[in-house]
């Protein structure tokens, strides 16, 4: 017998004392078919977070990890992208449900969001520094220097990230929805970097590398042999998939392609397009009957079908394409310069095969990471966006369709940080180490405080299986421990740097 849920009854927003405003009461749409013209509909958010996901990481990481340590250690990225699919269900579940992102659920539950904002700005610390924009103005300072840029050319490497972090910008200005603009953006990237990799290690690359980097991804509790730098691992661990807070953004994009409940509650638009988009205050869920029951299980084999037959294997090729290039051309290599990470690979390939390589290269990796720099920018500003809009009364003043102006307040606020955050900036593949080990412990903490809303805020028939809960603990489990071995190994350096 299905028990009907209703978690608010009157059509008006209310506020509790502290608290999120209840939701209203909408019908559950039904699923997207198939059509000629129409078949984007059926591709959702992995599509989208498979071109963000590739990205700095696995450019930058390749000569850290693969090319230093070969492939044994790939079992790690395996472990990182299926409890990363536990948790990318999990907060798709509970957007298809409320409509709402997972940020706002969070938010929703105990001790109420003044105890959650802090926290979650000292989580998203280490996602606020521009660390792509800084590695991927190394490609295109090689081009204009013709070789490897060297520490006299920081200056050079600063302003050119200066431009491209601008110009990250842009594509979240056009387009209707954000949304839309994203995914064009990255299904574009996906399709350039990926052919461009995919014929390099089908030509260039030997049997052995295909085999080494292939059963690396199997290889489960292999290291690396002698001394080695754990938060280099974690790192390597974080960038494999989403990582940090990246995830909670399937949440995000799931409401504004307008899967389940999300199509009743609307999307972010754009600054220029968007002008009939709006986006309600509060979320809206379904009562609970048997047809409602029937198009919920529909919509949970939408969003499986989107982690399992894309976004997952997507991410797995997004990570052993670029290994299998920097295992085959700079095998062996150690002491990786900041500067040389995001560019070394292109000269060797250009040594074995013609100058021409040296820029297809160079613009692969700038491809693989400027783009990346755009859905951080977008995933960071949304959270907040979201959490705003939905719990502050003030905010509940605007219509609906101004929820753009909130969206871009704080995209100019992070322009202004950003440009700081540059200027700042140190060695920029240390940068990126530091925020991939923050990552973890974000993305760890945040695993835990999903699976509470979806077990608290969902009704019972609606609720995650075992599995997918395990799979939460799981993610849980292996980022806080990779992260807290780091951070126990690289104490003594940070005492020392402390004066303590």
């Amino acid at each position: 017998m299905i028990v009907t849920f209703m978690a608010a009854s009157a059509p008006d927003v209310k506020h509790t004392k502290g608290r999120f405003p209840d939701w209203k009461i909408d019908e559950l749409p039904e699923t997207p078919h198939l059509e000629k013209r129409k078949w984007m509909a059926i591709l959702g958010p992995g599509l989208l977070m498979v071109g963000a996901n590739i990205g700095g990481g696995e450019w930058l990481f390749g000569p850290l990890v693969t090319a230093q340590y070969g492939g044994k250690i790939l079992w790690l990225a395996t472990i990182s992208i299926l409890v990363q699919v536990a948790y990318n269900l999990s907060v798709m579940r509970y957007t298809l449900y409320t409509g709402e992102t997972i940020f706002v659920g969070f938010f929703r539950t105990w001790p109420g969001p003044a105890f959650w904002t802090v926290l979650y700005l000292l989580f998203d610390f280490g996602s606020v520094w521009p660390y792509l924009s800084a590695n991927a103005a190394v490609p295109l300072a090689a081009v204009v220097l013709g070789r490897l840029p060297g520490t006299g050319d920081a200056d050079l490497v600063r302003v050119i990230g200066y431009g491209i972090f601008l110009a990250a910008f842009v594509p979240l200005i056009f387009g209707g929805k954000v949304y839309n603009a994203l995914e064009k953006v990255m299904f574009t990237k996906l399709v350039i970097i990926l052919s461009y990799l995919l014929f390099v290690a089908v030509f260039f690359t030997s049997w052995g590398t295909w085999w080494e980097i292939g059963s690396g991804f199997y290889r489960f509790g292999a290291l690396p042999e002698g001394n080695f730098n754990w938060a280099t691992l974690a790192a390597f661990s974080a960038v494999a998939g989403a990582g940090g807070l990246t995830n909670s953004a399937f949440s995000n994009y799931t409401r504004d392609k307008g899967w389940g409940m999300g199509k009743q509650v609307g999307a972010i638009p754009s600054a220029i397009g968007g002008r009939t988009i709006k986006l309600s205050h509060t979320g809206k869920i379904f009562s609970l009957n048997a047809e409602a029951i029937a198009r919920w299980k529909r919509w949970l084999g939408v969003i499986n079908r989107d982690q399992f037959l894309l976004w997952g294997p997507g991410c797995v090729i997004g990570m052993a394409l670029p290994a299998m290039v920097s295992y085959e051309f700079i095998r062996g290599i150690s002491n990786v310069d900041g500067n040389a990470a995001a560019a070394m690979t292109a000269q060797a390939i250009a040594d074995r095969h013609g100058h021409i390589f040296w820029f297809l290269t160079l613009l692969c990796g700038f491809l693989v990471m400027a783009p990346t720099q755009v859905s951080q920018l977008d995933t960071i500003a949304r959270r907040w966006t979201d959490v705003l809009w939905i719990g502050s009364k003030w905010m509940h003043r605007l219509e609906e369709h101004k929820v753009k102006y909130v969206y871009y307040t704080i995209l100019a606020l992070y322009c202004v940080w950003g440009l700081i955050a540059l200027r700042l900036t140190p060695n920029p593949l240390v940068l990126a180490i530091a925020t991939g080990v923050m990552w973890n412990f974000a993305l760890g903490f945040s695993a835990l405080h999903t699976l509470v809303v979806v077990r608290k805020l969902l009704p019972e028939p609606l609720r995650a299986g075992w599995l997918q809960c395990a799979g939460l603990v799981a993610c849980a489990i292996f980022y806080l421990g990779i992260s807290s071995i780091a951070f126990a190994q690289q104490w003594p350096k940070v005492r020392g740097f402390l004066g303590w």
